[in-house]
């Protein structure tokens, strides 16, 4: 004889998975954070490495890395250490784009017709995508598991924030492309940056 049913409905199961992958994870926490740290720091180690063979272990090991969200544990551990490599980098949002615009208008020839090194901004916003990227992962997995939860929500202030930062980079790059430098200081003086209007 088959046992009775013991959730009714589709949302009362995943209720109870949830919890009980709240539970794991409460349980387990110092021992699963310490795991996705190292693991984390091996595969940037390898990422650093320059050679064909250290790539190629290195692709191993992100798709390794890539296939082990397999709980919710997995998947918060993921925006956690996003976050803080995040905010390690860059302390606050507008505090940080306000120093990659200075070290921008520093690189400004004094010659008329020339233009600041734009790489500048573009290694910037490179640098936030990549946080933005492991975080995201991590926040997908927290909504293929669990739907739309205060797990969820928390990741997704952790991704805005990414997207902000980058947003904010973005804003002064294209006025930088289309009114040139010159003008820069013009919209600065305004207020008509991104950065100068952002509020947490």
């Amino acid at each position: 004889m088959a046992p009775p049913t013991k959730y009714k409905t589709a949302a009362a199961k995943l209720e109870a998975m949830r919890a009980k992958r709240t539970r794991y994870y409460a349980r387990c926490r110092e021992m699963i954070l310490a795991k996705r740290r190292e693991r984390y720091h091996a595969n940037k180690n390898h990422q650093g490495d320059g050679d064909s063979s250290n790539d190629e272990r290195t692709d191993d090991h992100s798709d390794d890395h890539h296939e082990s969200l397999e709980t919710l544990a997995d998947c918060i551990a993921v925006v956690k250490y996003a976050k803080d490599d995040f905010m390690q980098h860059v302390r606050s949002p507008q505090t940080f784009t306000l120093g990659v615009f200075a070290e921008y208008t520093k690189s400004i020839p004094d010659a008329p017709g020339g233009h600041g090194d734009r790489e500048i901004l573009k290694r910037a916003m490179s640098s936030i995508e990549d946080f933005l990227e492991r975080a995201t992962r991590g926040q997908d997995g927290i909504l293929q598991l669990c739907g739309v939860c205060d797990e969820w929500r928390a990741a997704d202030q952790v991704c805005r924030s990414m997207r902000d930062t980058i947003a904010m980079m973005e804003d002064i790059y294209c006025h930088a492309l289309s009114d040139g430098d010159a003008e820069l200081a013009v919209v600065h003086l305004l207020n008509g940056f991104l950065y100068q209007n952002y509020e947490f």
